[in-house]
């Protein structure tokens, strides 16, 4: 992998679990591997509501994910949480110096911990993010307070809640599938940090996400988030009223993008223009009121609201959007371009989402370990080698001339002793005829008919044999050489 890290994110949603695997290049975020699965009912406004198929749907995205990207296999993993009980209360910490000091980061950091441990959740609820909205010195906003003097400090946060149980819920989800959470992010800051511009976000600006069961708003100004709420209201509640009328759920969820509201129907249709328009005007529009209401409460200055997620696509909502919500500048942006790099015949569409392709850009911790291949153990000896019948040839070029030197070495050793052993013979064979020479004779005066006889008994049998062995030797060396 050298520097570069592989991310991975799983996004659980009422309507489906996606997951995918990126990398971040130069050019952009590269997309590497996609899953999706769909989900019946053990999810339900973004709420896991049965651990064990949460789990086993997890299981399959990863190795749908891991299938594709051949060997690697993937530890952890960023996700988001959103759902019904997902909300944010806000709270502040001051402090005051009895003089003018300098804001010091340490200041800052200390505030941060006051808060952490001064905020109560509510009775079963969690704090598990925070963020800081601004800060006051002596009364007057900075955003960036260090080095500014002051004799009073105040900080405002968000503290972004939600239930213990469902948290535990989702955690132990991932737990069964033996992923670890790299970190958990919320849905509605993943989804306003794409949808949203700086000048949006700066001037007083509400996204609001229509999903399948809840409609999530987030307000933002001065660049901050000011408030987070999730309704109970979604794009099935529409769904499921047009599927009362004897159509199924598939169909009314291509009506509400094909006819949509206000449309002209014909006489092909299963349900008449005046029913769906009716049915269309009155779940929407308790929607587009909440949000309204949710607004209002907000006591934040807001002129324009961006709408985004599944419910958005409905075909007309613009003029729903006049009807209820007179007097704000609104937008649709139901599917938002990602700056994003796919590998070739991974698939993108209707897997990467905001929420998703958010985790990804925000992940900074490597989720995934190369698998190494097996090698095969090599035996110790070739065929050839254990056969005796391998060559210098086969052999690498050092190690031929090695042997070669060696076998030159081991020639002209022997050479050597073949004739220091000659010369050792030479002296033994010239030392014992000096012996012979120097042994008095014994003279007999007879007649030559008895010479033979006496040279047989005045011989030394121990020198002819030692003339014989010499002769044999030196035949013997004679032989070697030649060889």
């Amino acid at each position: 992998m050298g520097k570069n890290y592989y991310i991975a994110a799983i996004e659980l949603s009422s309507s489906k679990v996606s997951g995918a695997v990126g990398i971040e290049t130069t050019e952009g975020f590269r997309i590497l591997a996609t899953a999706s699965t769909p989900v019946d009912g053990f999810i339900s406004k973004g709420v896991v509501r049965n651990v064990d198929k949460t789990c086993d749907a997890i299981s399959r995205i990863i190795n749908i994910l891991e299938d594709d990207l051949k060997e690697i296999s993937i530890k952890k993993a960023y996700i988001s949480f959103a759902g019904l009980s997902v909300r944010s209360i806000k709270s502040k910490v001051s402090k005051a110096f009895g003089g003018y000091i300098k804001i010091t980061k340490e200041i800052i950091d200390d505030l941060e911990e006051e808060n952490k441990n001064t905020f109560l959740a509510p009775d079963g609820y969690m704090k598990i993010q925070v963020d800081t909205q601004e800060y006051k010195l002596d009364g007057n906003i900075d955003c960036n307070p260090i080095g500014a003097p002051a004799s009073t400090i105040e900080c405002n946060y968000l503290n972004i809640i939600m239930k213990k149980q469902y948290y535990k819920q989702l955690c132990d989800s991932f737990a069964g599938a033996k992923i670890e959470i790299a970190g958990s992010l919320s849905a509605a800051r993943l989804d306003a940090d794409i949808m949203l511009s700086n000048d949006q976000r700066r001037n007083g600006c509400a996204l609001v996400n229509i999903g399948s069961d809840t409609t999530t708003i987030s307000i933002y100004n001065n660049d901050k988030p000011r408030m987070l709420t999730v309704l109970p209201l979604g794009s099935n509640n529409i769904t499921r009223d047009i599927a009362s009328e004897n159509i199924s759920l598939a169909n009314a969820e291509e009506m509400l993008v094909i006819r949509g509201y206000n449309s002209a129907g014909n006489d092909n249709d299963h349900i008449d223009s005046k029913t769906l328009n009716g049915i269309i005007n009155a779940r929407m529009g308790e929607i587009l009121q909440n949000v309204r209401y949710q607004l209002e409460e907000s006591g934040e200055k807001v002129y324009n609201i961006v709408f985004t997620g599944g419910g958005s696509k409905l075909k007309n909502l613009d003029m729903l959007l006049e009807e209820f919500l007179p007097g704000f500048s609104t937008e649709i942006k139901p599917e938002p371009r990602f700056n994003l790099i796919s590998e070739s015949g991974v698939n993108v569409d209707g897997v990467i989402t905001t929420s998703l392709y958010g985790l990804l850009k925000q992940g900074k911790e490597n989720c995934c370990e190369e698998i190494m291949p097996v090698q095969p153990i090599k035996d110790m000896f070739s065929q050839e080698e254990m056969t005796g019948t391998v060559t210098n040839q086969n052999e690498p070029e050092d190690d031929r001339k090695k042997a070669q030197e060696e076998e030159r070495l081991r020639k002209e050793d022997e050479k050597r002793k073949k004739e220091e052993e000659k010369e050792r013979k030479e002296a033994e064979k010239i030392k014992r005829q000096q012996e012979k020479n120097n042994k008095p004779k014994k003279t007999w005066k007879i007649g030559n008919i008895f010479a033979d006889w006496v040279k047989n008994v005045t011989s030394d049998p121990e020198d002819e044999n030692s003339d014989k062995d010499d002769k044999n030797n030196e035949e013997q060396d004679k032989n070697n050489d030649n060889q």
